[in-house]
């Protein structure tokens, strides 16, 4: 098995390719603006920030997709408590501003300082009720920098959260970080809560993980998590289904079946393009 790199140049190496996009990506955001204001999209955050949670394509159709699965694989309600873990640019918080009323509450988690910034200052001005909270934790793809002393601890009360969301999370966490996860989401989740997240999930003993996109191919690893790219390995994770069983029992978590099992792995009735599970308490 080959264990993941971890030289002291490959944070420097990521935090360079991040600003390099970044400078490329404002040069266009006169163009970006222009085009949100014309199509009623000026609420949506700019090209730079939307590039750091996945194809500039489906951002919004991202979006869309995802808010049903919440209210029909989970229930959500518009007065419920809900907490989002890895919120990006707020995504999400987009879609529930619309749906939320007055006494619905949302609570968006990130650890990139700037899209957490964008959403307190765009997103809570003008929705009190959503909050927005950083959280410093080393990742070599999405905070290289981060703080490797800090805790995986979320600054909620225990059991506060009637819904927890993990949108294409842990499919960028390598084991020691899922699992700290886990316990949050366990400590978090209401008697009655439900979260719904989505994973890469293979099954143990697989000779081969191997996406039908070409250029997602998880070659390094062993038969508990696999990756994708040696250098990086949170750039794409991918778990065996009997460890993330085993994981979510040592939590007292319940998998509500079935796994709704995705496109990403060759099925042609997939949900999604990832693998979807819903948990309860």
């Amino acid at each position: 098995m080959k264990e993941p790199l971890s030289p002291p140049q490959t944070s420097k190496f990521f935090q360079a390719l991040q600003l390099t996009r970044t400078v490329g990506l404002s040069l266009l955001e006169p163009v970006d603006y222009a085009s949100r204001v014309i199509n009623n999209k000026r609420h949506f955050p700019p090209l730079r920030l939307r590039r750091e949670v996945g194809d500039l394509g489906s951002f919004e159709s991202s979006g869309g997709e995802f808010m049903p699965y919440c209210r029909l694989l989970c229930n959500v309600q518009p007065n419920e408590r809900v907490l989002d873990i890895g919120c990006g640019c707020g995504l999400m918080a987009l879609f529930f501003e619309d749906y939320l009323d007055s006494t619905g509450q949302y609570v968006g988690v990130d650890i990139q300082s700037r899209l957490i910034r964008w959403c307190q200052k765009h997103i809570s001005s003008r929705s009190p009720n959503f909050k927005f909270v950083l959280l410093d934790l080393p990742n070599q793809r999405y905070n290289p920098g981060g703080n490797p002393h800090a805790e995986f601890r979320i600054p909620e009360e225990d059991h506060s959260f009637d819904f927890i969301l993990l949108k294409s999370v842990f499919t960028h966490l390598l084991p020691n970080d899922l699992e700290r996860c886990m316990a949050e989401i366990s400590r978090l989740l209401s008697e009655d809560g439900r979260c719904l997240a989505s994973f890469f999930l293979f099954n143990e003993g697989a000779a081969e993980v191997k996406s039908t996109r070409s250029s997602l191919s998880f070659e390094f690893g062993d038969g508990t998590y696999r990756y994708q790219c040696e250098r990086v390995p949170e750039r794409a994770v991918a778990y065996s289904e009997s460890y993330i069983r085993r994981i979510l029992s040592q939590h007292n978590l319940v998998l509500q079946e079935p796994i709704r099992y995705g496109t990403w792995s060759g099925r042609a009735d997939g949900l999604s393009f990832q693998d979807l599970i819903v948990v309860t308490r």
